[in-house]
C-alpha cells in the first residue's frame, strides 16, 4: 500500500491521496465520483487536489455510496474497506 494512503493518517495530502486511489481503483472520472455520492465537482474537486479538508458531510455521503469508512477516509485504517476496493490499493 503507498505511503500516502496509511502512514500520513489525517494530513490533508493523505486524505486527497486516499480519495484520488479509491477514484481510480473503481474506475471513476472526479465528476462520476463526487456525483454519485451527491457531491458537485466544485465541492469534490479540492478534497481530491488537497487544497481544502474533506467535510464530515461530504465523506458521509462517500461513506454510504461507496461504503468507505470513515476511519480510511480520515486516518486511512483499512481493516473495514470492502474487499473490491481493498484488494487494489
Amino acid at each position: 500500500m503507498p505511503v500516502m494512503l496509511e502512514e500520513l493518517e489525517d494530513k490533508r495530502e493523505a486524505v486527497a491521496a486516499r480519495l484520488k486511489r479509491v477514484r481510480e481503483v473503481l474506475g471513476l472520472g472526479k465528476k462520476e465520483f463526487a456525483e454519485r455520492a451527491g457531491i458537485t465537482m466544485q465541492t469534490y474537486g479540492p478534497f481530491e487536489n488537497g487544497t481544502r479538508d474533506l467535510s464530515l458531510q461530504s465523506a458521509k455521503k462517500l461513506r454510504k455510496t461507496y461504503s468507505l469508512p470513515l476511519e480510511f477516509l480520515y486516518f486511512g485504517k483499512t481493516d473495514d474497506l470492502p474487499t473490491r476496493i481493498s484488494k487494489d490499493l
